[in-house]
């Protein structure tokens, strides 16, 4: 994991090992798979309004739409 300073808060950014078919299939399900899983932390964790995506200095993955990862 790395740890970042962004403004007062710490970011983490994870890894999450899959297999290509996995990585297909969840891209097929949920065309904005990095959001949808964004979405789920933050609905575990009951925040109700999301970050600013650009408060952490990260890229949306509608950036990524191109990219096979």
């Amino acid at each position: 994991m790395n740890l970042t300073e962004a403004g007062s808060a710490a970011t983490r950014t994870l890894t999450i090992v899959l297999p290509e078919a996995e990585w297909q299939a969840l891209r097929t399900a949920e065309p904005d798979a990095i959001g949808w899983l964004q979405a789920q932390i933050r609905q575990r964790l009951g925040e109700k309004t999301p970050s600013p995506r650009g408060a952490s200095g990260s890229t949306t993955s509608e950036s990524w739409a191109g990219d096979d990862y």
